[in-house]
């Protein structure tokens, strides 16, 4: 059976009320006959792994963690033009052949989001956990004559939420969790002085965990389900680099959609006298595309970027369901746009030990309001950065600051139509070595 949906969560009581889905707990309040059970029992399943399985669109503008490097965060991440540090091998590989020999850095992106729901009717507040995420990323080249080599480990999608267990919301979601881990070799080539190109592989690896609580039948307390998954995929980044007259730099590059097949598990814990139980389901979806474009301009000690970032989240707007007894088999409509952003920074060398930079990212979210959802509501965001360096000899510390402001929105789920709002700190610190 297949069905297709306009919107991604449905309300879990009326799951229960319109599908009989009690008989799939053994719960024996209501008789059914043979054919109506299996119909229900199937209707059911479609309906859990689509509330379950799939809303991993909740993790950010939609999902993407852009600050992979302290010194590119405090330029408000326009730095395809300018990255003169090992972090070249996620912003723009092209730029490695213009460093010289060796080289590497490791960064921590400490993540502080703030985000509240305030229920439309009762004016109540509900506070999501307020936990600092910590998103390590390790980047490594080597340059010798026109060629470079680098790897960088990293994660550019991911980030997590956790609910109250009583709040407005638990029947939609109480906890989410999706991590990725990229290993990132790139090899590059400078043809001339003014033009080089790029090219890299990405394996890719990903988990998520999702849990909420289920109404189960009045007088009973509320179940729980909980689904975890993992999967993996290949993908690939490209980057050209040209040099032109006055100072310029011109620079275009574009990581690939990367396919991730995921296998899990989804368990239901009920209360007694009912029976808990679980069964394995399978998806796939595909991260989106990046395509960057980027121009920096040189003054002295000073150096100004503006980037332009189109965003292929469209390939995040369905997802085909599979369970082990093909009673879950479904196709979910999300409806995803691809989307621009666009972002400006500067750099100013104050003396051979101190740099100092800000910038300013505009963030456009892809996802629309029919399928927002609480694990982590998503909008458009105006991104507030600064940051500098500190070097001695052969090493450097980049330090910086990220204030994310996000627009207030409105859900429009049924039964959770309020207001959230959102506010992130971000803290990134980075070491770097080169000789």
């Amino acid at each position: 059976m297949v069905i297709r949906l306009n919107t991604c969560r449905l309300s879990t009581f009326n799951i229960y009320k319109n599908f009989g889905i009690q008989s799939f707990f053994e719960f024996n309040f209501i008789a059914l006959d043979s054919y109506e059970r299996r119909l229900k029992v199937k209707k059911a399943f479609i309906l859990f792994f689509f509330l379950f399985l799939i809303p991993l669109d909740v993790f950010g503008a939609a999902f993407l963690i852009y600050n992979q490097d302290a010194k590119a965060n405090g330029m408000g991440m326009a730095v395809t033009s300018s990255i003169d540090n090992p972090s070249a091998v996620f912003y723009n590989p092209a730029m490695l052949v213009f460093q010289k020999g060796f080289g590497m850095s490791v960064n921590d992106t400490m993540i502080a989001p703030n985000m509240r729901y305030e229920d439309p009717t009762t004016g109540k507040r509900y506070y999501a956990k307020t936990e600092t995420h910590h998103l390590p990323a390790f980047f490594a080249k080597y340059t010798h004559g026109n060629m470079s080599f680098g790897v960088g480990v990293y994660s550019p999608f991911g980030l997590s939420t956790e609910w109250p267990q009583d709040w407005a919301g638990s029947r939609y979601s109480t906890f989410a969790e999706l991590r990725t881990t990229y290993v990132n070799p790139v090899f590059a080539f400078k043809a001339n002085d003014n033009f080089s190109f790029s090219f890299g592989l990405s394996y890719v690896t990903s988990s998520v965990t999702m849990k909420q609580a289920i109404f189960v039948a009045p007088g009973l307390p509320d179940g729980t389900t909980k689904l975890t998954g993992d999967g993996d995929g290949i993908g690939y980044n490209a980057g050209v680099a040209i040099k032109l007259p006055a100072d310029y730099t011109l620079s275009f590059t574009y990581r690939s959609s990367t396919e991730i097949r995921f296998n899990g598990k989804a368990f239901f814990s009920l209360p007694p006298p009912l029976t808990s139980s679980g069964t394995g389901a399978s998806t796939t979806f595909t991260l989106p595309f990046i395509a960057v474009a980027g121009l920096s301009k040189k003054i002295g000690g000073l150096t100004l970027e503006g980037d332009i970032l189109y965003t292929g989240w469209s390939s995040m707007s369905s997802y085909k369901i599979t369970s082990d007894n093909g009673m879950a088999n479904a196709f979910i409509y999300k409806n995803w746009h691809n989307t621009p952003t666009i972002a400006f920074g500067a750099n100013y060398t104050l003396n051979r030990f101190f740099d100092i930079r800000g910038g300013y990212m505009y963030d456009k979210t892809p996802v629309p309001g029919k399928t927002l959802g609480p694990e982590m509501p998503d909008s458009t965001r105006n991104i507030f950065t600064l940051g500098g360096t500190l070097r001695k000899d052969a090493f450097k510390v980049n330090f910086g600051y990220q204030a994310t402001f996000f627009d207030d929105r409105n859900s429009y789920i049924q039964g959770l139509n309020g207001k959230y709002t959102n506010f992130a700190h971000v803290f990134l610190l980075g070491f770097e070595y080169s000789q």
